[in-house]
């Protein structure tokens, strides 16, 4: 008797087993298919996915003037370099990260530069 119940039981979890194992399958190829169907579209020349931008894209995202922009562009003063903007120097060029600008946009918000 208890080896009947002991098979009965082991059946049933092999059952189990296998709806599960079936169930599983079929929500994976259910969900592939859908991915499958879903077209993403990148657009490459987006100014969202640059890290980075130079003084002119600087100057057009902030929309201010050449002049504005030399007011809070980096400067050397005594061999030290002087600025009210984030920057990141590489070589002779100074590059301008967005996030960085982006903080500093709310930081500044109100100041009057010089």
């Amino acid at each position: 008797m208890k080896q009947l119940s002991t098979n009965i039981s082991l059946i049933i979890l092999a059952l189990c087993i296998l709806a599960g194992a079936w169930m599983i399958s079929n929500a994976i190829q259910t969900s592939d298919s859908q991915n499958a169907d879903e077209q993403v579209t990148v657009n490459m020349n987006s100014t969202e996915e640059h890290q980075l931008m130079s003084s002119t894209e600087l100057k057009d995202y902030l929309g201010i003037t050449d002049e504005q922009l030399e007011s809070i562009y980096p400067r050397k003063q005594d061999d030290v370099v002087i600025s009210e903007i984030p920057y990141i120097k590489m070589g002779y060029e100074y590059y301008f990260p967005v996030k960085a600008i982006n903080r500093w946009l709310e930081e500044t918000e109100g100041k009057s530069f010089q």
